[in-house]
């Protein structure tokens, strides 16, 4: 699903709390987003930067100096003898350092969720604040904590840290998307009745601000839940392996309401593949080709070869190998989409003198593949 805050999320996550130049982080983000933010107060002006991006590839290390001339004019200096890098002209606006206040993003982003802020920074755990309590009724509270990380074994260690610190108290923990969290940790999380809620999927941005993307009471209505994992909670009704921007895919369970919302949102990906309805679409726009009825043997396979962490031999296995690596070429030709010479999602490897394939998707490409809940 498309999210005005997409580029936000994703350089919050590895740049947290998030703070640069104005001219830098327009660069990056863009000027509108930049400015809506600002008048949010996400971004607040700290100080004046001394100090300005190197944008030579790799030269994060320069010490590129801004300085003011007799003039008036500011521009940017290598700090290198001799300079590696051209002077760059910048305006006064350019240099104002804008970051992110933790507490104050929590309380915005809390607002929106509808959260009864009262935010509160963790000692001993960085980067991790309760935002506040939740109440989807008289006499029924979660906790909410915002956690930032950007490595699987980092967000898997804050998250064990916070069930600790919230013994006694059912809880969800936001994040900023879901790149860096393995389905490992989502089912050792539902198991625990801990609900993981990104923001990418949860908080856009209109004219007014920060506004929820669903309600709230179906968005933590999962808290507390414990057994995603064990099999003891009913509601999921498919799962999806999905990519909606640069990040790597990831697999999440459904429930009724969020099926919904994401066939809603089914002409937004390159391939969109639903096992419910057995049907496949690809492209975009007047080019977008559907393929109705798809055998239930096609989506096994292709299930079978995105669960495949290394090379994917569809005849291992099998009493008749030739019959399935034909299954699994004519479910390629449905499912992937083939650029030139080359295949988007499923590349060709050769071992042994004979074909495997591996799943190792473009950069560019989007793509949701919906699976009956259970294999």
């Amino acid at each position: 699903m498309s999210n005005e805050l997409a580029a936000f999320w994703q350089l919050v996550e590895t740049n947290f709390p998030l703070g640069g130049p104005r001219g830098h982080v327009r660069e990056l983000l863009g000027a509108d987003l930049v400015n809506a933010l600002e008048v949010m107060g996400i971004l607040r002006h700290q100080h004046v930067a001394d100090r300005y991006p190197c944008p030579r590839s790799g030269g994060d290390g320069c010490p590129r100096v801004v300085i003011e001339r007799d003039d008036g004019s500011i521009v940017a200096v290598c700090g290198n003898e001799p300079a590696e890098c051209a002077d760059l002209a910048l305006s006064s606006t350019d240099v104002e350092v804008l970051a992110v206040a933790p507490e104050d993003f929590c309380e915005t982003v809390g607002k929106a969720l509808q959260i009864r802020t009262n935010v509160e920074a963790l000692p001993g755990l960085r980067n991790a604040y309760r935002v506040g309590t939740f109440i989807p009724e008289a006499g029924i509270k979660h906790a909410i904590y915002l956690v930032v990380r950007c490595s699987e074994r980092d967000y898997t260690e804050a998250i064990d840290a916070l069930r600790t610190h919230a013994i006694g108290q059912t809880l969800a923990v936001i994040f900023p998307t879901e790149r860096f969290v393995t389905e490992e940790l989502r089912r050792q999380a539902s198991a625990a009745g801990v609900l993981l809620v990104p923001l990418l999927d949860a908080v856009g941005l209109d004219a007014t601000g920060l506004r929820a993307l669903g309600d709230p009471l179906t968005l933590f209505a999962a808290v507390g839940r414990a057994g995603v994992a064990s099999g003891q909670v009913s509601s999921v009704v498919a799962r999806v392996f999905i990519r909606g921007g640069d990040g790597a895919p990831t697999w999440r369970d459904l429930d009724a309401s969020s099926y919904q919302n994401l066939l809603a949102a089914a002409a937004s990906y390159d391939i969109f593949a639903d096992e419910i309805t057995k049907a496949v679409a690809k492209g975009k726009g007047s080019k977008r080709a559907h393929t109705a009825n798809v055998s239930a043997s096609h989506f096994k396979m292709i299930r079978a070869a995105v669960d495949k962490r290394s090379n994917f031999d569809p005849g291992t296995g099998d009493e008749d190998g030739v019959a399935a690596k034909q299954i699994f070429q004519r479910a390629r030709q449905i499912f992937d989409i083939k650029r030139g010479k080359s295949w988007v999602l499923f590349k060709t490897d050769k071992i042994d003198n004979h074909a495997v394939y591996r799943f190792d998707p473009d950069a560019s490409v989007s793509f949701a593949f919906v699976f009956a809940p259970n294999p």
